[in-house]
C-alpha cells in the first residue's frame, strides 16, 4: 500500500514519512502491550494497521506472524516470518521461524533457520536453547550438548539450557554429570519440578530408588495433578517393593488419565506382585481394549494367569505376547514356566534354551531350566544350568535354595541343609526356605527343629488362600485351654487334615472345648473322631471361641517328638449303615481285596513324583486279586488304559470321604501312592501298604519301612528318583503272598 505525499516540497514529503513512521511505532507499542498481555484481537488489529501503512515493516510483520502462530494459524505465520527475513534478516526472526517449523516436524529447515540466526547473533540464547532442544528430539546428544554448553557460557543459569543439558547428559549415559547438571539447576530455580523430575529419572537410572523418589515426591508437592510424575513415582514405588503404595500412585494416575495405557499396564504388574490375580488380569484387559497390540500386558496376564493355575490360558497370553514380541527373553522365560507346570517339560526346555539365546545371562531362566531338569531327574545337567545361574547372580537367595532341592533329592541332607542355611543368611524373611528347611529336619526325625521351621508355611504366599485373620490368638501351647473354646481348623490338603485331626483329643484332654473346621467333604467322617464338640464344614457360621490353630501346627504347640506322636488307631470310624451298605454291593468275596489308588491332587506341588502312572500297575492287575478303585477321580489321561483293566470303579458313588471309609472295611488291604486315601486307610486303623517317590514327603521320614503315625501301615520306596518298576516288583511279590 502506497503512501501518498503532498506535491510541492520533499521536505514536506520527509515531514509526512517520519510522521507515518512515528504513527507506527506507536501502533506497534499499543500492538505489543496486547500481545503481552493475551489479548490477541486487539493486537492483532493494531498490527494490521502497522502494516496497512508499511507494508515491509520487518518487526511488524515478524511479531504478527508469531501472534499468528499463537492463533493456530500457521502458514500464515510462516509466510509473515519470511516475508520478515525478506527485508531484514533479524536472528530473533529466524529463530521463531525455526522454532515453528521444529514444532510442525520440520526439523532440517528449523535447524537451518537457528544457524542462521547464530550466524547473525551466536550469543543468542534463546535460539542456542531452540537449537539444541531440536537436536535432543533428534537423538543428536552429543550436538545438543555442544550447543547447550554454548548458551551456558554466555549465560549460566538458563534455567532451560541446564535441564535439557541434564536430558542429553542422561541419553549420552553420563548420568552423574546429569545429576549434577540438575543440581545446578534446583540451585536458579529450587522450585523448578521439572528439574526435581528429571533429576529423580536420573536417579532411578543410578538405581538409587530411594533418592528418586524423594525427587518426585518434590516435584509432585510443587505440581502436584501431573499424571506422568504420578506414573513415575509409582514405578519408583515398585523397585523398592512398596507394591501397596505402588498401586495407589497408579490409581491416581488413573483418575487423572483414564486413558494413560503405562499406568494402567504397571497397575496391573503391581496387582500380579501382590497376588491379587484376578484384579491383574482386569487391569490387562483395559490395557489391551486400548492397545490390542501391547505385548506386555498381554505377558502380565500370563503372569496372573499362572499364579491362578489356569496354565493351559496363561499360555495362551504368552503365546500372544510372542506373536508380536518373539525375541522377547522374559515371556520366553515365563512361557517355559507354563508349559512346565502342564508337564511339557521338553517344551518349557526349548523356551528356556530361546530365551537363553537372546540373553546368555538371563540368571532367571538358568535358574529355571534348572528345575525342569530337576522334575526330570537329570540331576547333573540341573546342577550345571544352577551353577551359570550362581555365576551371574552368586549372593542371590532363590539360587541357593535351588541348590538346597537338589541335593534333598539326591539324599545329600548336609549339603542341602547348608544351601538352605546360606539362602536364609542372604534373605532371613524368605519363607520358602525355611519351609523347605524344616521339611528336611522333620524327614530326618529331628521334629525339635523341624516343627519350628515348619511354621513359616504360614507366611507362604502360594498357600495364603487357606489362611484368615483371626481376632482371636494363634494358641501356641502356653495358654491354659481349660474352660476355654479353641478353634482348630484345617489348611491344607485333605491327608494333612486326615493325619493331624488325631490331635483333638489331646485337646479335649487339656480341658477345651474344641470346635473342628474342615472341608466339607470330611464333615460326615469327622463326626466320628473323639475329642472335638463340634464338627463344622469350612463356609459354615463359627461359634464363639477363645483361640484357633491351624491342625499342622498343634505338634509345634504340644511339642511332639518321635516318641510322643498319637499313635492310637482306629481315630476314625466308618459309619455302620454305610458299612452293610458297601458290602452289600461289593457281594460275596471269593477273592482277596484290594483297593488302589495310583494319583492324587493334581494341584499337589509335587503331584508329578508322587502319582503314577496306572499302566504301570498292569503287572499288579493280573494277579488274582478283586481290586477295587478308591480314586474319586480318574484323570482324562488314565481313562484308556482302565476302560480295560480288570478294576472295579466306584467313582459316581464315592459321595464323601464316609463313602470311601465304609467301602475300606470291605476291604483286605488298601494300597496308595501318597494321598488322602493313604491318611484315610491309616487313621481307619485298615492294613495299608503306602507307595513312596524318593524323596518322600517329610512325613514318612526316611531309611524305614513302616510309620509312627500309622502303625498299620507299610511303606514301598523308590531306590531310584523317579523309577516306580522296582516299587510294584516289591509290591507284586508281596501280593503274591496275599492270595495263599
Amino acid at each position: 500500500m502506497e503512501v501518498e505525499y503532498p506535491q510541492d516540497a520533499s521536505a514536506g514529503a520527509t515531514v509526512t514519512a517520519a510522521a507515518v513512521r512515528q504513527r507506527s511505532a506507536a501502533k506497534l507499542s499499543r500492538a505489543r502491550d496486547w500481545h503481552g498481555a493475551g489479548r490477541f484481537d486487539d493486537a492483532a488489529r493494531e498490527y494490521e494497521a502497522v502494516l496497512a501503512d508499511e507494508p515491509e515493516h520487518a518487526q511488524a510483520l515478524h511479531l504478527y506472524g508469531v501472534l499468528q502462530y499463537q492463533r493456530g494459524a500457521a502458514t500464515e505465520a510462516e509466510s509473515f516470518l519470511r516475508r520478515s527475513i525478506s527485508v531484514e534478516p533479524h536472528p530473533r526472526a529466524h529463530s521463531d521461524l525455526g522454532a515453528i517449523l521444529a514444532d510442525s516436524g520440520r526439523t532440517d529447515e528449523a535447524l537451518t533457520q537457528f544457524n542462521a540466526a547464530l550466524r547473525i547473533d551466536p550469543r543468542d540464547v534463546q535460539t542456542l536453547v531452540r537449537h539444541g532442544n531440536t537436536l535432543l528430539g533428534l537423538r543428536r546428544y552429543g550436538p545438543a550438548l555442544e550447543v547447550f554448553d554454548r548458551a551456558l557460557a554466555v549465560s549460566p543459569l538458563v534455567l532451560d539450557a541446564l535441564c535439557n543439558r541434564g536430558s542429553a547428559l542422561r541419553a549420552l549415559g553420563r548420568l552423574q554429570e546429569a545429576v549434577d547438571t540438575y543440581e545446578r539447576a534446583l540451585m536458579v530455580d529450587p522450585r523448578s519440578f521439572e528439574s526435581w523430575f528429571n533429576r529423580g529419572l536420573v536417579l532411578r537410572d543410578l538405581q538409587r530408588p530411594l533418592e528418586a523418589l524423594q525427587c518426585f515426591e518434590r516435584a509432585i508437592e510443587i505440581k502436584p495433578g501431573i499424571a506422568a510424575m504420578l506414573s513415575v513415582r509409582g514405578q519408583t514405588l515398585v523397585d523398592l517393593g512398596r507394591l501397596g503404595e505402588a498401586l495407589t500412585a497408579f490409581n491416581e494416575t488413573i483418575a487423572i488419565q483414564p486413558d494413560m495405557v503405562e499406568a494402567i499396564y504397571n497397575s496391573a504388574v503391581a496387582l500380579e506382585r501382590l497376588g491379587r490375580a484376578e484384579e491383574a488380569i482386569g487391569r490387562c484387559d483395559r490395557v489391551l481394549a486400548l492397545e490390542p497390540q501391547h505385548a506386555p500386558a498381554l505377558a502380565c496376564r500370563g503372569n496372573a494367569l499362572l499364579q491362578l493355575k489356569r496354565y493351559e490360558a496363561a499360555l495362551s497370553s504368552y503365546e500372544l505376547a510372542l506373536a508380536i514380541k518373539p525375541d522377547a527373553s522374559e515371556f520366553l522365560c515365563n512361557q517355559g514356566t507354563a508349559l512346565r507346570y502342564l508337564r511339557r517339560y521338553e517344551e518349557a526346555l526349548a523356551s528356556y534354551d530361546a530365551a537363553l539365546a537372546q540373553n546368555p545371562r538371563f540368571a532367571e531362566a538358568w535358574t529355571n531350566r534348572s528345575s525342569v531338569l530337576q522334575d526330570l531327574h537329570r540331576y547333573d545337567e540341573a546342577m550345571t544350568s544352577l551353577d551359570r545361574a550362581m555365576e551371574i547372580r552368586p549372593e542371590h537367595a532363590t539360587n541357593w535354595f535351588n541348590r538346597g532341592n537338589v541335593y534333598y533329592e539326591l539324599g545329600r541332607t548336609d549339603a542341602a541343609l547348608a544351601a538352605y542355611d546360606r539362602a536364609i543368611e542372604l534373605d532371613a524373611d524368605y519363607a520358602d526356605v525355611h519351609f523347605a528347611r524344616g521339611s528336611l529336619y522333620l524327614l530326618q526325625g529331628d521334629f525339635a527343629r523341624g516343627w519350628a521351621e515348619y511354621e513359616w508355611r504360614l507366611r507362604d504366599p502360594s498357600l495364603a488362600r487357606y489362611y484368615r485373620p483371626f481376632v482371636q490368638p494363634l494358641w501356641r501351647g502356653t495358654e491354659p485351654l481349660d474352660g476355654k473354646t479353641i478353634l482348630i481348623h484345617a489348611e491344607q490338603g485333605f491327608g494333612d487334615t486326615l493325619q493331624f485331626c488325631r490331635y483333638a483329643p489331646q485337646l479335649a484332654a487339656l480341658g477345651a472345648q474344641v470346635v473342628l473346621e474342615v472341608p466339607p467333604s470330611l464333615r460326615t467322617l469327622m463326626a466320628s473322631l473323639q475329642g472335638p464338640a463340634q464338627v463344622l464344614a469350612r463356609g459354615e457360621p463359627l461359634p464363639a471361641f477363645d483361640y484357633q490353630c491351624p491342625l499342622l501346627s498343634l505338634p509345634f504347640a504340644l511339642h511332639t517328638d518321635l516318641a510322643s506322636i498319637p499313635q492310637q488307631t482306629p481315630y476314625l470310624h466308618a459309619d455302620p449303615q454305610r458299612i452293610r451298605e458297601w458290602a452289600e454291593r461289593l457281594g460275596d468275596k471269593r477273592r482277596p481285596r484290594v483297593g488302589l489308588a495310583w494319583s492324587g491332587n493334581p494341584e499337589h506341588r509335587n503331584d508329578h513324583n508322587r502319582s503314577i502312572d496306572p499302566t504301570l500297575l498292569a503287572p499288579l492287575l493280573e494277579l488274582g486279586i478283586e481290586w477295587i478303585s478308591l480314586q474319586k477321580v480318574v484323570r482324562e489321561q488314565d481313562e484308556a488304559f482302565l476302560g480295560d483293566a480288570r478294576i472295579h470303579r466306584f467313582d459316581d458313588e464315592l459321595g464323601d470321604f464316609a463313602d470311601t471309609a465304609a467301602l475300606m472295611q470291605s476291604l483286605d488291604l488298601v494300597i496308595a501312592v501318597d494321598t488322602a486315601v493313604a491318611h484315610l486307610a491309616g487313621a481307619l486303623g485298615r492294613p495299608v501298604w503306602v507307595l513312596l517317590p524318593n524323596p518322600p514327603e517329610w512325613r514318612w521320614l526316611r531309611d524305614r519301612d513302616d510309620s509312627p503315625w500309622y502303625p498299620g501301615a507299610r511303606l514301598f520306596r523308590q531306590s531310584v528318583q523317579g523309577d516306580w518298576t522296582t516299587v510294584i516288583e516289591a509290591v507284586r511279590a508281596d501280593l503274591g503272598l496275599l492270595g495263599r
